[in-house]
């Protein structure tokens, strides 16, 4: 009978994966995250209020978890990318125009 029972528990054991811990999570605080990034503190405190950068708040401080804000702060740049082109486009386009009109008025 016991030998029984052993036997279930070995099997129940071999197809249950071993449980680990999650990897430690580096926070930073308010401080140590603007001298990563090389920016102002104040900087970093209108990014957060603007929702540029996300921020952990524990027991009423102000926590940062660098990967979470590189993340954040690279969709920012592909949008400003996207947002100068779009400007660049339109800017030729007003130049295009302007240089049209100059020509029919030459012309006429």
């Amino acid at each position: 009978m016991q030998s029984s029972i052993q036997t279930t528990s070995t099997a129940l054991t071999a197809t249950q994966p071993a449980l680990t811990p999650p990897p430690p999570v580096e926070l930073l605080t308010q401080v140590e995250m603007a001298q990563r990034l090389g920016i102002n503190r104040r900087t970093l405190h209108s990014w957060v209020l603007s929702g540029a950068v996300p921020m952990i708040k524990i027991r009423g401080f102000c926590r940062f978890e660098p990967a979470k804000v590189w993340a954040a702060l690279q969709q920012h740049e592909v949008r400003a990318a996207g947002a100068a082109k779009s400007a660049s486009a339109s800017r030729e386009g007003a130049l295009n125009a302007a240089a049209a009109s100059t020509t029919e008025t030459r012309s006429a």
